[in-house]
């Protein structure tokens, strides 16, 4: 028997794979296009990668960007799909092909996980893993916007919501606080819109139905965030120390999205189409999937008045990437039923037309050169991540890039002898984890790239932690300790019966309750 279970398990993989690969076997052969994020993709990966190799495995400061200056990028963006990356990076392969493995790789384990779910359910599991992998949206992520992280995040979903259905049971609490946490580490913008449109209508559903699950899913949420705690205090501490405003600008202000707003949505008019093709896909399931769909659906949409003006919903940037979460509500939703053929056509045909549309982009972004030359000599970042006080009149409107001509004379160096006293400045991008030493006295500097008024003497820079990386290391291991004692706690009760809080007469498992 167990071998059997090898056995189909080992073949659905495969079939997965397969699917994965075929998918991306444009990428394979021609390499990672031009798509909005292709630049710190391979900047990113390939930093990663050079200091994975060194030993630094969680390189939060990437100390080749800005043409050598240096960027925080990782003190503040979270880390899974470039530890991915840059593993396969480090281990020898090419940048690219570390990139294009690492699609590989994310792609086959959201297949993995979306089948699972479904496999609870029953409810077509293999069918329903292939929709999701090659949903509109899930390959729109990575041939168009080349957005690594969100790719990635497609992953934990399935598997959050897995674990909210076996709550309260103690594997219901375990797989929330990794699948949370997991989520939380690979793209911070999905993991709070994540709360809001999956976690919150999906529990409180689950309450109502056993009111035993509050408890467990409050201290998941909670063990959760202290395990990604490293990660978050700095990340949301140290904002004020980077040109964080250019995160929100009008191009990046998530009201500016809706359709309602007059704005940059109408002109990507497959995005609102394909909302529309799956908020009907889901209509013929009456269910808390049709709902989640929908209220995602009208969010992403910007119907719900305000919404997007209020702290925290104002700072996801783009309403729209709620479409990985109504994709997986959808396919959840429509499997679960028999569909009506008008709804179901009239989706299908949505949905096909945003196909389309997105072919012919991706197309077009894997036929144009990239700069990659380029990329490898000054390894440009993101905007946002220039230390505080640098000019940002100085930055190309849509490219984003920084003019930094003003610091290419400057010598690279940890170390600087000044034999008359006067201004020096070193080639470093200013953060708090950097100080000036002469002997051992602490040198005060001004940025936005090192200078400081220097007497006759010898300097060094120090790299130091600061403390939001120890306060959030210790609350992760605080959380790690907790999660530790919850593992190893008394067994779970059963979740069927009279006891569980369900209907006693319902002879199905319980996961069935969420069809």
């Amino acid at each position: 028997m167990a071998r059997m279970i090898t056995r189909n398990s080992l073949a659905i993989v495969s079939i997965l794979a397969l699917v994965a690969a075929l998918v991306l076997l444009p990428t394979f052969l021609l390499g990672p296009g031009f798509s909005h994020s292709v630049t710190y993709n391979y900047v990113w990966t390939s930093q990663f990668g050079t200091e994975i190799a060194k030993g630094n495995l969680y390189p939060r400061w990437l100390p080749g960007s800005f043409e050598g200056l240096g960027s925080p990028a990782f003190y503040f963006y979270p880390p899974v799909a470039f530890w991915i990356a840059g593993a396969f990076d480090a281990s020898g392969l090419s940048t690219l092909a570390a990139i294009n493995m690492a699609a590989f790789v994310t792609l086959l384990l959201s297949g993995i996980a979306m089948y699972y779910w479904l496999s609870a359910r029953r409810t077509y599991p293999l069918i329903g893993a292939i929709l999701y992998m090659v949903a509109p949206y899930h390959l729109l992520d990575f041939y168009v916007r080349g957005a690594l992280a969100e790719f990635t995040a497609f992953i934990w979903y399935p598997l959050i919501a897995l674990a909210i259905v076996r709550l309260p049971e103690r594997r219901g609490i375990v797989l929330l606080t990794l699948s949370y946490a997991g989520l939380v580490l690979t793209h911070l913008p999905m993991a709070m819109l994540t709360g809001f449109f999956l976690i919150a209508p999906l529990g409180v559903y689950k309450i109502w139905r056993d009111r035993g699950a509050f408890g467990p899913l409050v201290v998941s949420g909670a063990l959760a965030v202290g395990l990604a705690a490293f990660y978050l205090v700095p990340a949301l501490t140290m904002q004020g120390q980077i040109s964080s405003q250019l995160l929100w600008g009008p191009w990046y202000r998530a009201s500016s999205w809706g359709l309602l707003a007059h704005g940059p949505l109408l002109q990507m008019l497959y995005i609102p189409v394909l909302i529309g093709g799956l908020a009907l896909l889901s209509l013929s399931a009456r269910s808390i999937w049709t709902f989640i769909s929908l209220l995602a659906s009208l969010a992403a949409l910007g119907l719900i008045p305000f919404i997007w003006d209020i702290p925290p919903f104002s700072q996801a940037q783009f309403p729209w990437r709620l479409l990985g979460l109504i994709e997986f509500a959808a396919i959840t939703a429509i499997l679960s039923c028999r569909p009506k053929p008008i709804l179901l056509g009239l989706g299908l045909g949505l949905v096909l037309f945003s196909c389309i549309r997105w072919i012919s982009e991706a197309s077009e972004y894997l036929k144009k050169p990239v700069p990659y030359a380029m990329m490898g000599r000054d390894l440009p970042d993101a905007a946002e991540y220039l230390p505080v006080g640098f000019d940002t009149a100085k930055i190309t409107d849509f490219e984003r890039k920084p003019d930094l001509s003003a610091w290419r004379g400057v010598r690279s160096n940890e170390e600087v002898v000044v034999e008359a006293a006067g201004e020096i400045t070193m080639r470093r991008a200013a953060f708090p984890i950097w100080r000036v030493m002469r002997g051992e006295e602490v040198v005060p500097y001004k940025g936005p790239v090192i200078r400081f008024h220097a007497r006759p003497g010898h300097y060094r820079l120090e790299r130091v932690y600061v403390w939001q990386e120890w306060a959030g290391l210790i609350l992760s291991l605080c959380s790690l300790l907790m999660f530790g004692l919850v593992c190893s706690g008394q067994p779970s009760r059963k979740v069927t019966g009279a006891g569980s809080g369900t209907n006693p007469h319902h002879k199905l498992g319980r996961l069935e309750l969420y069809h």
